[in-house]
């Protein structure tokens, strides 16, 4: 028959316990679970270390009760199409997790409603932060929601009017200019560049560097060649090709979605004839790295560094967490030019690149 004290639950390590095996207080073994910076290297590896040893097990619901913080951080995106968000998504929770921290993702499904309703629904679960990428950056009536928010919160490439909050933006902008100012070398001097709406920062920094290329390098300033998207399913890439064809544009800079990317190249392909890049036109891709390289001949690119952006955001988060009252800071990540196979000088044909090629240009 099993003695008393067999039948009885094994006991749970306490802080108590971390703080007696690893030498140090017990103030110092919570900061250190609880991520402060305020402790030394030496007293974090021996905490850490002592806590694996033992096995200790943070109670989160005491955490919450005692500190009125719920250890979850929410991640408002507009969807799930842009193949940002998911690595995004991925290194920010590998960050936060090192700080005992987990993300909640709301999508708004590219509504402007939806943007209120996942904030609404943070807001009831008391998050202890959010980082926003929001459908639309020009809404009054979110842009007052965020002035009233009662936790620390970082902006993902977004720039509201009057708003003062941390944010993480890109270069966007700058990258275009490079982008466009490296096919004008090449003689291009009509080159159509994809973009979101106007109501969207990615879509004003694509604007402001096709403004600035088309005056720094002397290109055709023609409004057909600013393509807008007006979706990003995969469908929305026939009409991106459809566009860059009708602009009769010898190059083009085309960003969105890998789904929307691959259909426009696919489109491109059907309507200028087999290998069309960069001899029928040259292409600079936006962001996909991984389609730019496997892609026949390899795309050149404006590189979207998403490791790089991910710790900028969780740099400012957890600096707000821990210094709540410091000044509001904004980091932009550059985007840099990547050259590639896919671009060359134009060949001019009548009525644009749709049109047959000129006698002795084959």
């Amino acid at each position: 028959m099993p003695s008393p004290s067999s039948t009885l639950a094994p006991r749970v390590t306490t802080l108590i316990d971390v703080a007696r095996d690893a030498g140090v207080s017990r103030a110092t073994a919570s900061r250190v679970l609880t991520g402060s910076p305020r402790v030394s290297p030496s007293a974090r590896d021996r905490v850490l270390a002592s806590a694996e040893r033992l096995q200790y097990q943070v109670n989160a619901a005491a955490r919450s009760l005692r500190t009125a913080r719920t250890g979850l951080v929410g991640l408002l995106i507009p969807g799930f199409r842009n193949d940002l968000y998911g690595p995004l998504a991925d290194r920010l929770d590998e960050r936060l997790r090192e700080r005992g921290l987990s993300v909640v993702i709301g999508s708004s499904g590219w509504s402007a409603d939806g943007d209120l309703r996942v904030l609404e629904s943070f807001a009831a679960q008391r998050l202890d932060a959010v980082i926003i990428a929001p459908r639309s950056d020009r809404s009054k009536a979110l842009a007052t929601y965020l002035g009233g928010l009662g936790c620390p919160a970082v902006l993902l490439d977004r720039d509201f009017v009057g708003l003062q909050r941390d944010s993480v933006l890109t270069g966007l902008g700058q990258g275009i200019t490079e982008a466009m100012g490296a096919l004008a070398a090449l003689g291009h001097r009509r080159i159509a560049v994809s973009a979101y709406g106007a109501d969207l920062r990615p879509g004003r920094e694509v604007r402001a560097g096709f403004a600035d290329a088309v005056t720094r390098f002397d290109l055709e300033d023609d409004p057909s060649l600013l393509v807008e998207m007006s979706d990003l399913n995969a469908e929305a890439g026939d009409a991106v090709a459809e566009r860059v064809i009708a602009a009769d544009a010898t190059a083009a800079v085309i960003g969105g979605p890998t789904s929307l990317l691959a259909r426009a190249l696919r489109r491109l392909r059907e309507r200028l004839g087999p290998d069309p890049f960069p001899g029928r036109l040259s292409v600079v891709a936006v962001g996909d790295e991984v389609l730019a390289d496997v892609h026949e001949p390899a795309l050149a690119l404006v590189t979207r560094p998403v490791e790089l952006i991910a710790d900028a955001v969780a740099d400012q988060l957890l600096r707000r967490l821990e210094e709540p009252s410091s000044p509001v800071q904004s980091v932009t990540i550059p985007l840099a030019f990547r050259p590639g196979p896919s671009m060359g000088p134009p060949t001019h044909y009548p009525g644009g690149i749709g049109g047959s090629p000129a006698p002795g240009m084959l």
